[in-house]
């Protein structure tokens, strides 16, 4: 668990599944992450077979003073020959535009380089989804490069998605 002034960042449970599933069926709340959930069912799957199953380096993000389930933030792509990882997260859109998911991003990348002893994290967002990019920025990291044409839009046929990224090393993080 990741402890902050505001949040608590702990393993997911199925107790999460119904206030996870709020905001994971919102159209609107997922449109730069994963496609909405269609059932509460669907949740509880999603969190056996992801958070359940491979727990290490996911967190769930739980507001301390309420103790209401906001969000998650995830550890991906993990290269562990080099110390390298890249990691995403989503927010119940009530909770946008308030500081949470930087709080949270700045004590994950603290445990990151300071606990884990990583090397370097990347976090890469849509271009069009510009709030995700300001998350990053925030919580310390540097844009890295534009990947123009990266994949198609699954939620917007047609669309092509240049991707931006971003980066902190272990040399920058402790400078």
């Amino acid at each position: 668990m990741i402890e902050t002034e505001r949040l608590l960042l702990r393993p997911v449970t199925l107790q999460d599944a119904e206030e996870m599933f709020s905001y994971a069926s919102d159209e609107e709340n997922v449109r730069w992450t994963f496609a909405a959930n269609q059932s509460l069912d669907e949740t509880k799957n999603i969190i056996a077979s992801i958070y359940l199953a491979s727990s290490l380096g996911r967190w769930g993000i739980e507001l301390k003073k309420t103790g209401q389930f906001i969000g998650t933030l995830d550890m991906h792509k993990i290269v562990e020959a080099v110390g390298r990882a890249e990691f995403g997260y989503t927010l119940d859109k009530q909770f946008w535009n308030q500081g949470y998911m930087t709080e949270a991003a700045k004590a994950f990348i603290q445990v990151f380089f300071e606990e884990l002893e990583m090397n370097c994290l990347v976090a890469r967002h849509d271009k069009d989804n510009p709030a995700s990019g300001r998350v990053m920025q925030k919580a310390g990291m540097r844009l890295s490069h534009e990947e123009p044409y990266a994949k198609i839009d699954k939620k917007e046929p047609g669309r092509i998605v240049t991707m931006t990224h971003y980066v902190l090393t272990k040399e920058e993080y402790f400078k």
